[in-house]
C-alpha cells in the first residue's frame, strides 16, 4: 500500500462539482497552429460563465499515440499548424495549463491508454505499432489494440506517462481506459488482471517521484465501466487498487445513467472519489441530446447515491459547437444545475430504464434491435440494461423492469404537479393493419441506426390490452400521447430510489404470435409552480413525441 501524504489527501479532497472531459481537443486538422489566446477563449467559454459549477478539467490531448506537443515518446501530429507551433516554441498543453491555473479551475492531462489512432481524421499509422505487432491485438481497428498482458507495452506505456508527469504541473494524471477496451487477451481479462495492476503500481510510482520533485501532490485518476461487473470483465481489478492506494479518484462509466456508486463506496472508502460521468455524443441508446429534465434525473440518482461530483463528456464547450445552439443551451444549463443536489431539488426530471447497446455503430456495440453479447469489452456497451423487453402473450408473468427515482415525491406531494409513468411499445403482430388503426409511430433512436430507428406502433386496441403496476399497484387506464401510453400516477407510488414497476399484457394470444415489446420507459415528475424557456418546453415536447433527439455524426 502506498504511504500518501495528508497534503495528497487533501488535493483528493478539493470540491470537484462538475468535471469537464475534453474529448481529444487537439484532434482535429483546425485546432493547429491557430492563435492560442482564441482557442483558450474558445475552449473556456462556459467555464467562465457565470453560474457554471465547474471546478475540474481533464485535458484530454489526442488517442495516445501521437502528441500536438514536441514529445520523446510519441511523434508529434503530421500537420502543418502542429509543426509550426514546435518551430516557435508554442506548446499548446502548457498554455491551456496554465490557462486552467489563472481562472482557478484544477487541470489533469487525461491520456487514453488504447485510443483509436483518430487523430486528424482517418487512422495514422503508429511507429510504435508497426515496429511491435507482435504487442497487438485486433477488433475492428485496422491499426490493433494495445494488449497490456505483455511486459513491452506496459514499459513503453509508462515512459509516455513519466514523460507527461515530468513536462507538466498537473494537478492529476487520468488514466482513460474506455478508449478503447480490451486492453488485455480478450475472453481473458480477468484473468490477467495482475498486469494490469502491476501497470497501476508503475503509474503511482510515476507521479509519487514526480511529486517528489515539484514539491506537491500529483492525483491518480482513472475512468472505469460503470460497475463492478463490468471492471472484472474487461480484467480492472479496481477492489485491488482502491486497496493499494493507486488511484485517488474514479470516473465511473461514460454513456450510462445506471452507475453503480454505492457499490464502489464499498470498495473504495473514504479515501477515493467517485465521479459518475455522461457521454452526449455517444449517448445512451435512444437518449442524445435529451432535454435536460434527463439528465436532471440522471444526476439526482447520482447525488442521492453518494456521488461526489458529476463528469460531462462530449458536451458543449461553447454556444454553436460542437452540436448546435439549441443543445449548447441545455448543456450550458446542465452545468449551472448538475454539481449539486440542492440546485436540483424540486426542478422538474424525467427518470428513464436504460436500453442495451447502441450509441456507437454496430460495428463497435451491437444496436439493442440485433443484440449479440459482445466479448471485446463491457465498457460502454450498457450490456446489462433490461430494455428492450418482451412481454409475455399469455398474460400470465408481468415484465418486471425497475426506475430509480431519486427525489422523496411522496413526501413531498404537495409539491408535486404530476407524475407520468410512459410507455413505448413496438408490436410486429399489428403490422397488417392500417394505419389509422395503429399509434403514431416513433423514433426510438438515432446515433448508430441507419438512419434511424422507429416503433412498429402497436394496435390502437393497446389502451385496454396493457396494464402497468408501480410497487404493486395498478395504475388506471393509459391516454395515448404521441405514439406514448401515459399512465398518471400519484406521488405516494413511489419510494425513493428503485421502484417495481410490471407490465403486463391481457391481448390473449397464441403463445406463437410475435409478443409486444417494451421500448422504453420513463417516469416524468413535474413539479408546481416551474417555468421553463421556451427552448426547455420544445425540446421537452418533442422528446415526448419522438423519445429521441438526433444530430449528424461527427
Amino acid at each position: 500500500m502506498q504511504a500518501l501524504s495528508e497534503e495528497h489527501q487533501a488535493a483528493v479532497e478539493r470540491r470537484r462539482r462538475i468535471i469537464v472531459n475534453f474529448d481529444v481537443i487537439s484532434g482535429d486538422q483546425t485546432f493547429g497552429g491557430r492563435d492560442p489566446e482564441e482557442l483558450v477563449a474558445w475552449k473556456f467559454d462556459f467555464i467562465g460563465r457565470e453560474g457554471t459549477q465547474i471546478d475540474s478539467v481533464w485535458w484530454e490531448w489526442g488517442e495516445g499515440h501521437q502528441a500536438p506537443w514536441p514529445s520523446r515518446t510519441m511523434p508529434l501530429y503530421d500537420q502543418e499548424g502542429y509543426r509550426r507551433w514546435a518551430d516557435t516554441g508554442v506548446d499548446i498543453v502548457q498554455v491551456f495549463l496554465d490557462a486552467s491555473r489563472d481562472r482557478g479551475v484544477e487541470a489533469f492531462y487525461e491520456y487514453r491508454i488504447n485510443g483509436s489512432d483518430n487523430d486528424l481524421g482517418p487512422v495514422r499509422k503508429i511507429p510504435m505499432k508497426e515496429a511491435h505487432p507482435e504487442w497487438l491485438q485486433w477488433t475492428w481497428n485496422a491499426n490493433g489494440y494495445w494488449n497490456f498482458a505483455i511486459e513491452g507495452v506496459r514499459k513503453y506505456k509508462l515512459s509516455i506517462i513519466r514523460e507527461i508527469a515530468q513536462r507538466y504541473d498537473v494537478d492529476g494524471i487520468a488514466l482513460d481506459f474506455a478508449r478503447v477496451c480490451p486492453v488485455l487477451p480478450k475472453g481473458k481479462q480477468w484473468l490477467h488482471r495482475q498486469e494490469l495492476t502491476e501497470f497501476m503500481r508503475g503509474v503511482r510510482s510515476v507521479t509519487e517521484a514526480a511529486a517528489t520533485d515539484r514539491g506537491r501532490p500529483m492525483l491518480v485518476a482513472a475512468r472505469v465501466p460503470e460497475n463492478l461487473l463490468g471492471c472484472h470483465y474487461d480484467g480492472l481489478d479496481v477492489e485491488s487498487w482502491c486497496e493499494e492506494q493507486l488511484v485517488d479518484l474514479l470516473a465511473l462509466g461514460v454513456r450510462s445513467f445506471d452507475v453503480d456508486i454505492e457499490a464502489f463506496r464499498r470498495i473504495a472508502g473514504p479515501r477515493v472519489r467517485l465521479y459518475p460521468s455522461i457521454d452526449d455524443h455517444h449517448a445512451s441508446d435512444g437518449y442524445q441530446t435529451p432535454p435536460v429534465e434527463i439528465y436532471r434525473g440522471a444526476a439526482a440518482n447520482w447525488w442521492r447515491q453518494g456521488a461526489d461530483g458529476i463528469q460531462t463528456f462530449n458536451f458543449n464547450h461553447a454556444m454553436n459547437f460542437p452540436f448546435g445552439s439549441e443543445v449548447a443551451e441545455t448543456h450550458l444549463q446542465c452545468y449551472r444545475e448538475l454539481g449539486s443536489a440542492a440546485t436540483l431539488r424540486r426542478k422538474d426530471k424525467v427518470f428513464v430504464v436504460q436500453r442495451r447497446g447502441g450509441g456507437h455503430g454496430t460495428t463497435v456495440i451491437p444496436n439493442p434491435e440485433d443484440w449479440s453479447t459482445p466479448r471485446w469489452m463491457y465498457f460502454n456497451t450498457n450490456m446489462l440494461a433490461p430494455l428492450p423487453i418482451d412481454l409475455d402473450v399469455e398474460g400470465r408473468a408481468d415484465a418486471m423492469l425497475t426506475v430509480a427515482v431519486a427525489d422523496p415525491v411522496a413526501a413531498a406531494a404537495t409539491s408535486v404537479e404530476r407524475i407520468e409513468v410512459r410507455l413505448l411499445l413496438s408490436d410486429r403482430a399489428a403490422a397488417d393493419h392500417a394505419d389509422g388503426e395503429r399509434l403514431e409511430a416513433v423514433t426510438i433512436a438515432t446515433i448508430g441506426h441507419n438512419p434511424q430507428l422507429q416503433n412498429e406502433p402497436p394496435a390502437r386496441s393497446v389502451v385496454d390490452e396493457i396494464e402497468l403496476r408501480v410497487n404493486g399497484a395498478l395504475l388506471r387506464k393509459p391516454a395515448v400521447e404521441g405514439g406514448w401510453l401515459v399512465f398518471v400516477a400519484a406521488a405516494e407510488h413511489f419510494a425513493v430510489g428503485d421502484n417495481l414497476i410490471g407490465i403486463l399484457s391481457l391481448s390473449g394470444r397464441d403463445s406463437a404470435e410475435s409478443p409486444m415489446r417494451v421500448e422504453k420507459l420513463e417516469v416524468h415528475l413535474k413539479y408546481r409552480g416551474n417555468s421553463r424557456s421556451a427552448s426547455e418546453r420544445r425540446r421537452s415536447g418533442a422528446h415526448q413525441a419522438t423519445g429521441s433527439f438526433g444530430i449528424s455524426l461527427r
